[in-house]
């Protein structure tokens, strides 16, 4: 059909740019020099509102309304409708945004990202508060043209997952809050690991040797992707499957940081990269939501990354490459990096308390949406929160609210995500194993390709083909369920505390 033919081929413009966009968004989170920031914002807002203008076009809507119409949509390949049907759902949100006010909106995002780096170093909330303010005032803005009748941070929330409220996640939150804090409070009256014994010099270049070490083993394909260094450590869908660009950051005194976050990356990259091939160029070669991404990411960090079985056969590899590390039994290393304890940074966090400083996130943007909190007093609020939750308040702010690049990169609504993303990796443990059997039975008899090829099959090649709420169901028989994964928690950690 030729119609549908041209449609292709503009939506092939349309990722072209948008490609070349997120290309520069890598080079400005790895390798570009400071002084290229402005230059580069403006290539960045260039791009983005060229890639928005044609999403909106009137050239766009008489594609959609011809290949909408019922006597040529139900004869159309399931990928074409699905397609299609994305399409006009982001033209419906879309079309009403002014180009000017986009623009403006990833004008100030890119100066925000930059100015960030620096700010976190200088510990500088104060000069990151006017960008914040800014984005927050920028999307609400948005929002009251894309989605008018919908609460601002509700329609944030349903960005990233699909159909998900803040009344569900108050719901949801409080199911895994009363499942795990007892968990923690028994772990509290242990006797603390020694985590002194982990502190040492590791070089960069030793600790990359491992990072690609370790991608190579869960089965990174270094053909389809490449690891750089960053200040937080991301995934970049630059043409899933083919581009699937991770980074991690490195801490020269403790090896653990750049290890889990490489495997967290890791995981983000393998969905990307097991994703169906016939979706490039459809605007469908990409994750379903963040919700299951991240559900990715934190099974390969922990549900894999933190077993027993999966040390067993890889820790002598850190011990030939940092010979320090020989001195480490593997039984001090693996009660070691599954210690439970309050820490401030939430990407170091252990999988109990990690959930806590996703909480505190979501209540904090919650607020300053709901015009119940001030960008000026976020600082306060941060620590004030960490204080409840976890029983500690950051010394500055580069540990406290200016951490995470999130929400000075737009990104509100997203934090959830990796808690429903713990949710779901609990529920994928669960059929796996009523599937294939234990994971550490798996992992012993080299089987975790079997395990790569389980999450291929049932989540990963879909790309955006399913929902969030259809993967679960084809591949759980189930909707979200915090069960799976309490129980997890609960059997791991009792047998590492005797409990």
């Amino acid at each position: 059909m030729q119609k549908l033919k041209k449609f292709k081929e503009y939506i092939n413009k349309i990722n072209q740019y948008e490609q070349a966009a997120n290309v520069l968004q890598w080079d400005m989170q790895t390798c570009m020099p400071y002084n290229g920031g402005d230059t580069n914002t403006e290539v960045l807002t260039m791009l983005s509102s060229k890639s928005f203008e044609l999403s909106v076009s009137d050239e766009m809507k008489n594609f959609l309304d011809n290949l909408t119409k019922p006597e040529i949509f139900n004869n159309l390949d399931s990928i074409s409708k699905k397609m299609i049907s994305e399409c006009k759902k982001q033209y419906d949100d879309n079309k009403n945004i002014p180009p000017n006010l986009y623009s403006k909106y990833i004008q100030v995002v890119s100066q925000s990202e930059q100015t960030w780096q620096k700010a976190k170093l200088d510990n500088d909330f104060k000069t990151m508060a006017p960008y914040l303010k800014e984005i927050i005032d920028l999307t609400k803005e948005m929002y009251s043209y894309s989605k008018p009748n919908v609460d601002t941070y509700n329609a944030l929330l349903d960005d990233y997952e699909k159909g998900i409220t803040d009344i569900q996640l108050d719901s949801i939150f409080k199911e895994l809050k009363d499942g795990t804090i007892p968990l923690i409070e028994a772990i509290s009256k242990k006797e603390p690991v020694n985590q002194h014994i982990f502190k040492g010099h590791y070089p960069i270049h030793l600790q990359e040797k491992i990072s690609n070490y370790f991608l190579n083993v869960i089965d990174f394909d270094f053909k389809s992707g490449c690891l750089a260094e960053s200040e937080h450590p991301f995934t970049t869908n630059i043409n899933s499957p083919y581009d699937v660009r991770i980074t991690t950051n490195y801490d020269i005194n403790d090896i653990r940081n750049s290890l889990f976050s490489v495997l967290h990356e890791g995981g983000h990259g393998l969905y990307e990269q097991h994703i169906d091939p016939n979706l490039i160029g459809t605007r469908l070669n990409t994750g379903t939501s963040m919700g299951i991404h991240e559900s990715q990411s934190r099974f390969y960090e922990n549900i894999i990354g933190r077993n027993l079985s999966f040390w067993k056969k890889h820790y002598n590899k850190i011990g030939e490459i940092l010979p320090s590390y020989s001195c480490i039994s593997l039984d001090k290393f693996y009660k070691g990096i599954n210690a439970v304890e309050p820490s401030l940074i939430r990407i170091d966090a252990d999988e109990l308390t990690y959930n806590l400083h996703v909480i505190i996130r979501f209540e904090l943007e919650k607020a300053l949406f709901s015009g119940d909190l001030d960008v000026k007093d976020l600082s306060t609020a941060w620590n004030d929160k960490m204080k409840e939750y976890l029983g500690i308040i950051p010394l500055d702010d580069a540990t406290g609210v200016l951490q995470d690049c999130h929400w000075y990169s737009g990104l509100f609504g997203y934090f959830p995500s990796y808690t429903l993303g713990n949710i779901y990796s609990g529920q994928f443990l669960s059929q796996i194993e009523k599937e294939l059997g234990p994971v550490e039975h798996l992992i012993e008899s080299d089987k975790l390709g079997d395990i790569n090829n389980w999450l291929r099959v049932n989540v990963h090649q879909y790309g955006l083909m399913k929902s969030p709420t259809e993967i679960i169901k084809d591949s759980c028989n189930s909707c979200i369920d915090t069960k799976p994964i309490i129980k997890y928690y609960t059997d791991k950690y009792s047998r590492i505390y005797n409990l």
